[in-house]
């Protein structure tokens, strides 16, 4: 008779394994699709990190962004949304004559770009924008 311990080990290895891939999957971080956007936008040539969507307008990209992957946070400051990720900013503003313009800056650097739209609520460190939760929370 074989011992059935080591199919044991080996079922709950596996086991163990499957819940780590998925719990500590990039599926709920909140990254950028950069790499999706520069395959699905036609690059803008003139700036770097820009690239355009001659036909739909900036809610409906900015839409197609979030479906793709979710960011932490959305502003929306009149025909301009931004999608604030975990190391990127996206700004969907509107481009001429019809269409968006998509822009991609590292955080910091999209904070300083664009404080007139965002400063009001995301700071210029990433770790200032968490605030607790517990007791005594917003003193």
């Amino acid at each position: 008779m074989r011992n059935p311990r080591p199919r044991h080990v080996g079922v709950a290895l596996v086991a163990t394994t499957a819940f780590l891939l998925v719990g500590c999957s990039g599926g709920g971080s909140a990254d950028a699709p950069r790499g999706w956007i520069a395959e699905t936008y036609q690059r803008d040539t003139t700036a770097t990190a820009t690239y355009l969507d001659s036909a739909d307008g900036p809610r409906d990209v900015a839409d197609e962004i979030r479906d793709k992957a979710k960011p932490e946070d959305r502003i929306v400051d009149g025909d301009r949304i931004f999608l604030r990720y975990d190391d990127d900013i996206v700004a969907v503003s509107p481009h001429a004559p019809r269409g968006s313009r998509i822009e991609i800056e590292e955080y910091r650097r999209g904070v300083q770009r664009w404080h007139s739209h965002v400063g009001h609520r995301w700071s210029a460190s990433q770790s200032d924008n968490f605030r607790g939760g517990g007791p005594g929370t917003g003193k």
